[in-house]
């Protein structure tokens, strides 16, 4: 495998868990991943050798991961994620630049304020209110003598 060839689809979605010892192409497409972000894990064969534990643990330990030199899915993710994203979205049949739109997220935006005239007339609510409730009892004072 050419250290320029994209991910495989699969991998991409389901990658597999790999250990020392493991061979074939997913070792091969970890190597060339690893490669291509600047970890070295010696010749892209397709052996889980020293070179590739080395470049496994050196990895997990520049992102904060715990360095067992295991690629785990966890590692596979932050190792997927630092990848150019042409490399990536090739990795995804039909998926390009060109098909990817942009929606921005908006959380928590406020509601705009009330209107001057609006708070205006919440003010006048209880004085009105007064007033009608003042006038009745004066009517009903007036008329039940």
């Amino acid at each position: 495998m050419s250290e320029d060839r994209p991910p495989s689809p699969s991998l991409w979605l389901n990658p597999p868990p790999l250990a020392p010892g493991d061979e074939g192409e997913p070792v091969q497409q970890l190597q060339a991943a690893l490669a291509q972000g600047g970890w070295n894990p010696g010749d892209i064969d397709g052996r889980y050798g020293n070179a590739t534990i080395q470049a496994v643990t050196a990895f997990q330990a520049e992102q904060g991961l715990p360095a067992t030199g295991i690629a785990g899915v966890e590692t596979w993710q932050y190792l997927l994620l630092r990848l150019d994203p042409p490399q990536v979205l090739a990795a995804i049949p039909g998926l390009t630049v060109e098909t990817l739109t942009f929606t921005p997220l908006v959380v928590a935006q406020p509601p705009p304020p009330p209107s001057s005239l609006w708070l205006l007339l919440m003010a006048l609510i209880p004085l009105l209110g007064g007033g009608l409730t003042y006038l009745q009892h004066r009517w009903q004072a007036k008329h039940q003598r």
